[in-house]
């Protein structure tokens, strides 16, 4: 009577573990769930989402719709601006996604997981970024309806459609630049007030840099190769942040 393959059994009953971009998901799914639990980010958010157009279009942008050539450059200007707000949230989430789960003891389990660094590094990042993007694109849109409220169909026709698009796109590069460089900062120091106050100081002058950059640049081509840069910059700090981050030591000292 024939045995059965004993290794071949065991290959066959080990669980396959997922891959990388499915523990990515399910990281980033657990983390943004949670930090729409806090009932301050949510209600923040609203207001940058809801409240905060209507002002800037009540406030600065009616008075100067006679002014076609002011009007089309601070339209466009507007849609950053209003995208970053709620954007802007995602500093002090992606601070508590290393350093304020281990001060909970909640980080251990995952960093004693075969899930990989970039996984980890990834699913935290896209966790703080994916809840903030999101009020940020309801803010876009409420933006675009006041237009057609106050100024009509005309007034509206003014936005330039290429500058407009390339603005868009900077919101969740700009978001997750900041998510990034928060969390980098996060994974290597001891508490959450630390992390949340050593990235206040980091990203202030780094984000207003490119706020700076943003508007300075003339036309939707200038623009667009801002977007491919930062996109790159994004991925490239991404990488080498979970390439260089020590989570043994961060284990051991759990």
């Amino acid at each position: 009577m024939l045995q059965p393959n004993t290794f071949e059994s065991k290959v066959a009953a080990t669980p396959r573990l997922p891959s990388d971009l499915r523990v990515t998901y399910l990281i980033a799914r657990r983390g943004a769930l949670e930090s729409l639990r806090d009932r301050m980010t949510v209600l923040m958010s609203l207001f940058f989402s809801l409240v905060l157009p209507l002002i800037l279009v009540v406030a600065f942008v009616v008075p100067i719709r006679d002014d076609p050539e002011s009007l089309r450059r601070v339209l466009a200007i507007y849609i950053l601006i209003i995208g970053l707000m709620p954007a802007s949230s995602a500093i002090g989430i992606a601070s508590g996604q290393f350093a304020g789960e281990k001060e909970q003891g909640n980080l251990a389990p995952l960093l004693a997981s075969p899930a990989s660094n970039v996984a980890i590094f990834g699913g935290k990042v896209l966790s703080s970024v994916v809840p903030c993007v999101v009020f940020a694109v309801v803010g876009e849109l409420m933006y675009l309806v006041y237009l057609a409220v106050f100024l009509g169909r005309d007034g509206l026709s003014q936005l330039p459609v290429g500058m407009a698009l390339a603005m868009v796109l900077l919101v969740p590069l700009i978001a997750l630049f900041a998510s990034i460089v928060a969390s980098l900062i996060s994974s290597r120091v001891r508490t959450f007030n630390t992390a949340q106050q050593i990235s206040g100081l980091v990203m202030v002058p780094l984000w207003g840099a490119m706020i700076g950059i943003s508007f300075a640049l003339k036309g939707w081509l200038a623009l667009t190769t801002m977007v491919v840069v930062l996109a790159l910059i994004d991925l490239t700090l991404t990488i080498a942040s979970a390439k260089t981050w020590r989570r043994e030591e961060v284990l051991s000292k759990q």
